[in-house]
């Protein structure tokens, strides 16, 4: 997705075929645009059966014969007898996506799926392996935000530069890629069906819950960000917040202590000179902004929190290699979905005046992690200016009110959805469980054994209660990964 130029794809695509791809049954084509195709990847030793295909959408569904969107489906079908209600996956970004790579994922067991059901997977519009693709090529964004104000001006020259080419960026937020979902079902000829929606894929599972839709059987949010939680306001807390959380964990464990004595005290020392002194290495130099953003992308991950005491201690030892590593990938976002998706529904609601309140209070304003983290999100603002998304909707700042069968299920370790933002989200919702699982890291479902097993009985049984008794036991303390061990 990151190359060095802007890139904006025609509709039209030259599908590639590759070899090896298994395709059973049939597919249901109608008019709506939906055609069946060979897969993009090769599924034959993925362990499950699926059906490929592309769906073809107008951009505005205010201009019909306008230009249209395309973007691909993979079916994975049940390994067991199916049930009627397939369950469609909504994946995380803004601007993330799922197609590329599914096959691994399905190889290295990943995902959550269940025996009994086909799973729909899809890249949202403007992600992933749709078309158009709302690349910027090489932008320093993370999910921290940009990490200067170079990286400003090129994600304002981003976002016009599609705009020239013809996007309409007013098209590319949650309630259009609802609308997509909505239509992808019907040209499927799918009648009761299930969401399942990942971080920010969970805000897109809420605004159809918000429609409710005829048919809407179960829900599943895991790590969802709700629509009525703001993000640039507690973001540099929760970032400041969770690493002390970790490494408070840390210091507990006899193992890590013995490691890592009083990381979080050296790493304040540490990050508050690098906040005003930061080095340059190799023509580069570092801002403070960078490593609070790998810290973060860090967190997200299971494993590599795991390995995150070892990985400061190398980092403030001078090697800068997982670093360097981070800044040359950034995010996987493809960015101009990302900005189109933020400045309509999220920012507009928010105040970068704010997120600096919050770090100049007192107990705040010396901490390195929550000042360098507030210069990357408050650039966000900045950025908006480049992106044409139309007016507001107020409907996009309201918490969803549903009667829908819901299971919650959030991470005691989680920057970016934190749990109480899923527990607040859960109040509203008539028939919402909610569970947190401790001392597990954002996205519980694609790698928790109880998490899965809740999710399982949860869409078997979606209004009785779930049987949560792995949840106390299954990760009693967080498992470290110490060089030493």
């Amino acid at each position: 997705m990151r190359h060095i130029r802007f890139v904006t794809v025609a509709v039209a695509l030259a599908v590639v075929l590759l070899a090896g791809c298994v395709r059973h049954g049939s597919i249901r084509q109608e008019a709506s645009g939906f055609e069946s195709a060979e897969c993009l990847e090769d599924f034959s030793d993925s362990g499950h059966r699926v059906d490929c295909g592309w769906m073809q959408v107008p951009e505005s569904r205010e201009a019909p014969s306008g230009r249209q969107v395309r973007f691909p489906v993979v079916i994975v079908r049940a390994r067991s007898a199916a049930k009627a209600d397939p369950v469609f996956y909504l994946h995380g970004g803004p601007g993330g996506g799922v197609i590329d790579g599914l096959a691994q994922r399905l190889r290295d067991g990943e995902l959550p799926l269940t025996a009994d059901r086909d799973w729909i997977f899809f890249d949202q519009r403007g992600t992933g392996l749709s078309r158009p693709r709302l690349d910027c090529g090489r932008l320093e964004l993370s999910d921290l935000g940009l990490s200067s104000d170079l990286a400003v001006d090129d994600a304002i020259d981003c976002g016009r530069s599609l705009s020239r080419e013809g996007v309409d960026l007013a098209q590319y937020h949650s309630s259009v890629v609802v609308d997509d979902l909505l239509a992808l079902r019907r040209a499927l000829g799918v009648g009761r069906f299930n969401l399942y929606g990942v971080s920010y894929g969970g805000r897109v599972v809420l605004e159809t819950m918000r429609r409710a839709p005829p048919g809407l059987r179960a829900v599943v949010l895991d790590s969802p960000w709700a629509p009525e939680a703001n993000w640039t306001q507690p973001l540099p807390g929760l970032v400041a917040d969770q690493l002390r959380d970790v490494l408070a964990l840390c210091d507990d464990d006899p193992d890590c202590h013995a490691e890592h004595p009083a990381l979080a005290e050296r790493l304040h020392q540490w990050l508050s000179v690098w906040l005003n002194q930061p080095p340059t290495r190799r023509g580069h130099r570092y801002a403070a902004e960078e490593v609070v953003a790998y810290v973060l992308d860090v967190l997200y991950d299971d494993d590599a929190t795991q390995a995150l005491p070892d990985s400061l201690e190398v980092l403030m030892n001078g090697d800068f290699d997982d670093l360097d590593r981070f800044l040359e990938a950034q995010s996987d976002y493809v960015e101009g979905q990302f900005f189109s998706t933020l400045c309509r529904e999220e920012l507009p609601f928010e105040d970068a005046g704010v997120v600096d309140q919050d770090t100049s209070s007192p107990g705040n304003d010396d901490d390195p992690v929550r000042i360098a983290a507030t210069r990357a999100v408050r650039r966000l603002f900045a950025a908006c200016s480049g992106f044409a998304v139309g007016a507001k909707d107020a409907s996009d700042n309201l918490p969803v009110i549903s009667a829908t069968p819901t299971l919650l299920l959030a991470a005691q370790i989680d920057a970016g959805c934190p749990a109480v933002e899923v527990l607040s989200a859960a109040s509203w919702l008539r028939r919402g469980q909610a569970f947190t699982l401790p001392n597990t890291t954002h996205a519980p479902a694609e790698r928790s054994p109880c998490a899965r097993r809740m999710l399982a009985d949860f869409l078997d049984r979606p209004r009785r209660a779930v049987d949560a008794r792995c949840v106390s036991i299954e990760r009693p303390r967080f498992p470290f990964r110490l060089r030493r061990g």
